[in-house]
């Protein structure tokens, strides 16, 4: 790969903030799409819905092809969950978001492929945070019989470590800063958290559990605002005595 730099665009000893907008998208190639689980009683589908992860970036370059990247973000996944009974007339869901935040540590590489066009890989990890667990509850009436849905969502850990994957592509200004489009994957160790489907007809209790997986998919648009390369302290020579 071959890599040049012209002043005004390099990311050598520049350290600059970032802002960036990330929705979710689904996708079953990645894992993350609807998933089943029956427990006789009624079955529940799980679906991950559009959701976001909006917060900053710090970024500093070494080289002109190498740069370091963290900050914080804040990261909401949505989902909605489809209750089949049967002798229900209509499919119950409720639907629910579970909250987090994100301190992602990761390394890229630059290709130059224009004038002010670069195309980036990055790699590393994020420390993923859960404050709390959630709930939510509906209630049907058919004929005699009342069924009450319950979800409870239990984080598994209120810290835990995901690996992290981009690729994009970054239109850089003298002026204005730098533009980035891209996409990223993300994806927990282990499972971020565990949904209890329940279902009570007329008090009479059924329930599940399913892990929550946490990996998603992204669209990155991020914004980095301009800064002029840090100079270098030159050294001098003490004049003897």
């Amino acid at each position: 790969m071959l890599c040049c730099c012209t002043p005004g665009s390099s990311q050598e000893r520049v350290t600059t903030l970032g802002i960036q907008f990330k929705p979710m998208i689904p996708s079953k190639f990645f894992g993350t799409s609807a998933e089943i689980a029956t427990n006789g009683e009624f079955t529940a589908e799980f679906t991950p819905r559009i959701g976001h992860n909006v917060g900053m970036i710090v970024r500093h370059g070494f080289t002109k092809m190498w740069s370091f990247e963290t900050g914080i973000s804040l990261v909401q996944r949505n989902y909605s969950l489809d209750y089949t009974v049967p002798g229900l007339a209509k499919v119950e869901q409720l639907t629910f978001r579970f909250i987090g935040y994100e301190i992602p540590v990761q390394g890229l590489i630059y290709v130059r492929l224009g004038k002010q066009l670069w195309m980036n890989a990055s790699g590393g990890l994020s420390l993923d945070m859960y404050p709390s667990d959630i709930t939510s509850r509906s209630s049907v009436r058919q004929d005699t019989l009342v069924y009450d849905f319950y979800q409870d969502t239990f984080r598994r850990k209120w810290i835990q470590l995901a690996v992290l994957a981009n690729y994009g592509f970054e239109w850089r200004t003298k002026e204005s800063g730098f533009f980035y489009l891209g996409a990223s994957f993300h994806r927990p160790f282990q499972e971020v958290a565990y949904t209890k489907a329940s279902l009570e007809v007329n008090t009479n209790p059924s329930s599940l559990v399913y892990p929550l997986s946490g990996s998603y998919l992204t669209v990155d648009l991020r914004y980095f605002f301009h800064e002029d390369p840090e100079k270098k302290q030159k050294k001098t020579r003490k004049s003897p005595d």
